[in-house]
């Protein structure tokens, strides 16, 4: 083979990866609010994607101020992740729930994160959402990276995971809880949750 025959073959094979690798990132279903109309769903996984998250935990996340944070800067905290949206309305609903479940436990050890789908361009909607509601917690833009970990097989009958979606993660770093749409008694399941998580021992 000559080198211009290599040269060319090895040129092919990397725009070929990176067009797979562009299109891998890229592939994660858009997260679709859940209607109030909808029946309500919970769904308990513990093992839910645990290797995948684990992979995504030090991926850099989006503030809304532009800085980045990781999920990993949790580490050794009681960490409860929120996938919302300012238009899900069941998303909207919880909001003030999940501020006031932070501002209880924040002095114990508990960190919580809202990763909104909303896209970049929407951010003034965000933040006026945010103050408005009081939002008290880091709130940050899902990625395909994070939501591809976090939501995959959780699709429904459209082909996109539903919002909100709520997962409980140890100080260890590992998935003990995973709720999906809403349900009367479901902000008391996940306190019971996250206190049965801030009482274990480290």
């Amino acid at each position: 083979m000559t080198n211009s025959n290599f040269v060319s073959r090895v040129w092919s094979y990397l725009v070929l990866t990176m067009v797979l690798f562009v299109a891998a990132c890229g592939n994660a279903a858009a997260p679709r609010p859940m209607s109030e109309s909808e029946p309500s769903a919970t769904l308990k996984r513990p093992d839910a994607n645990q290797e995948a998250i684990s992979k995504v935990q030090d991926v850099p996340i989006s503030k809304l101020d532009g800085n980045t944070f990781k999920l990993e800067d949790y580490r050794g905290q009681v960490l409860v992740v929120d996938f919302w949206a300012t238009y899900c309305g069941p998303c909207v609903k919880q909001a003030p729930e999940l501020s006031a479940m932070y501002l209880k436990y924040k002095d114990r050890g508990l960190t919580l994160v809202g990763l909104t789908s909303d896209p970049k361009s929407d951010q003034d909607k965000v933040e006026d959402f945010i103050k408005k509601v009081g939002i008290n917690y880091q709130i940050g833009f899902d990625n395909s990276w994070i939501s591809e970990a976090f939501l995959k097989g959780t699709e429904d009958d459209t082909g996109q995971p539903p919002i909100p979606q709520l997962f409980v993660i140890s100080r260890n770093g590992k998935v003990v809880e995973h709720l999906i749409g809403e349900q009367p008694g479901r902000m008391q399941y996940l306190e019971k949750v996250v206190n049965e998580q801030l009482s274990a021992a480290r």
